[in-house]
């Protein structure tokens, strides 16, 4: 331990980055040991990483170019498609790293950068590809940038290089998730509330570090208005806003939920430190407007989800841009608080958390010991379903579907077979596959229909000739079993 303790005080760069490299790397190699099957978000983003574009139905393309990377370095194992996820992650730790040593020391940047990596939702980000990498990364890098400006003290050449690195980190940023318009908030609110950060702010680098954002960000805008504005209408419907609008319990998941993103110990040190606010930041000294930015970027996230929580509803990760400013303020506030056991207490457990997380991917029989099944049910037994619906379907000139996560996983599970279109039985289009994929009688005049309702709903009505063609069983474990429907159909008359 002295010997640690020696080399950290000695070469404190050197130490967390041989830290934080190991853990990327214990995570990166975790993912060739993986039993979960790829899930039905990370096949629809694998798919569009087969047709390159600026942008999808309901998300910016920079999660599609990532995989496009990986697998087409790799190829298409599971592996491979969610490689660029603890990859993000550990960029988004150097950051962190980088911005928290600069504003506070050795100490606060190492137990900042290291606390991130093994924050639980940034564990679980590493295991599986979805938006939040890519968009946590690019927005660690604007926070990072941010702060370079600052720093600048308004000399235009000084704060140029950081207002355009500022700006294609946030352009870059929403081409991950619309989200990143958090950022921008969190900016204005950083600069309204603090006079010294508003008065050391480079303004005209700052319309430099906009014009670049714009720039990066446009091809998407482009896209969508070439395509009906899908992607912004999409992430508006997320929001959920018909109907009854108000929904205390949603309010109340949403909250709890974040001690499983944030942690439980950061979650309660952010709870301390908001209650404390006052003291907190006057026992900043010279810090003090920094720890006001910076609790300008960690609470805009949360006080615009949060409500939406309230009003309708919020996935536990839909505040998650919060907590890169906010694991830095914790961090802060516990070691000025001389609580360096808190600080360490939480590294050890959510590093217990994570490989008891690995543990769980890598092996379903541990997982069903326990009475966990439930957890993992979406993301087992799709190689052997997707094999029998490609048996099934030979012969047949399509493979039709009517749902998109079941469309998803076939798509990459039963690929090899007849192309799989989506059959847009409710005349509206809902998803990615039914405005681009959808089914073509005349070019699919006999079809393989699979569905997960035995009564096949309105097939009837659509197809002149419809005949049961076999199923397909997969045992999900404690008496759960997801059973595939599969339909002979032809003749398709428009219903």
């Amino acid at each position: 331990m002295k010997d640690l303790l020696a080399l950290w005080r000695a070469r404190p760069v050197a130490f967390f980055l041989c830290a934080a490299g190991i853990i990327a790397a214990a995570r990166i190699a975790a993912l060739f040991f993986f039993q979960a099957d790829i899930g039905p978000d990370e096949a629809q983003y694998w798919i569009w990483s087969k047709a390159p574009a600026f942008g999808y139905y309901s998300k910016p393309p920079l999660i599609a170019w990532a995989i496009g990377a990986t697998t087409g370095l790799f190829g298409d194992a599971p592996w491979a498609v969610r490689l660029s996820a603890p990859l993000f992650q550990f960029g988004a730790c150097l950051y962190l790293f980088v911005l928290a040593r600069r504003l506070y020391g050795e100490a606060a940047g190492f137990w900042s950068g290291l606390g991130w990596l093994l924050l639980p939702g940034v564990s679980l980000s590493s295991a599986l590809i979805t938006t939040d990498a890519p968009l946590l990364f690019f927005w660690s890098a604007a926070l990072c940038y941010f702060f370079s400006m600052l720093s600048a003290k308004a000399e235009a050449r000084s704060a140029l290089p950081p207002a355009i690195l500022l700006g294609a980190a946030v352009g870059l940023g929403f081409l991950a998730k619309y989200a990143m318009v958090y950022f921008l908030i969190g900016a204005a609110l950083a600069l309204v509330l603090s006079r010294k950060t508003r008065r050391a702010f480079p303004w005209r680098a700052g319309l430099v570090a906009a014009a670049v954002a714009a720039a990066v960000f446009a091809p998407n805008i482009w896209w969508n208005a070439a395509h009906n504005f899908d992607t912004l209408a999409h992430t508006a419907a997320n929001a959920n806003w018909s109907g009854r609008l108000f929904h205390p319990a949603n309010f109340l998941n949403f909250l709890s939920s974040q001690f499983g993103v944030f942690g439980v110990l950061p979650t309660l040190g952010l709870i301390w430190g908001l209650a404390t606010a006052r003291r907190r930041i006057g026992e900043a000294g010279e810090r003090r407007e920094a720890d006001i930015a910076l609790l300008a970027f960690a609470l805009t996230p949360l006080a615009i989800v949060a409500p939406e929580a309230l009003i309708s509803r919020a996935h536990a990760n839909w505040a998650a841009a919060s907590y890169p400013a906010a694991i830095i303020l914790v961090t802060v506030w516990a070691l000025r608080a001389h609580a360096l056991w808190a600080v360490t207490a939480n590294a050890v457990f959510n590093t217990c958390v994570a490989a008891i997380l690995v543990v769980a991917l890598s092996d379903f029989a541990l997982v069903d010991a326990v009475g966990a099944s439930n957890a993992v049910k979406r993301v087992r037994g799709w190689p052997a379903q997707g094999a029998a619906v490609r048996a099934a379907a030979a012969g047949y000139d399509a493979i039709l579907v009517d749902d998109r996560e079941l469309m998803g996983e076939l798509l990459y599970y039963a690929r090899g077979g007849p192309p799989i279109r989506a059959w847009n039985s409710n005349h509206r289009v809902d998803s990615h596959y039914e405005a681009f994929m959808a089914y073509d009688p005349a070019k699919a005049p006999r079809a393989l229909y699979v569905t997960e309702r035995p009564d096949a709903p309105g097939l009837a009505n659509a197809f002149a000739r419809q005949a049961p063609a076999g199923s397909s069983e997969a045992d999900l474990k404690r008496g759960r079993k997801r059973t595939l429907y599969f339909f002979a159909v032809s003749g398709y008359r428009g219903g």
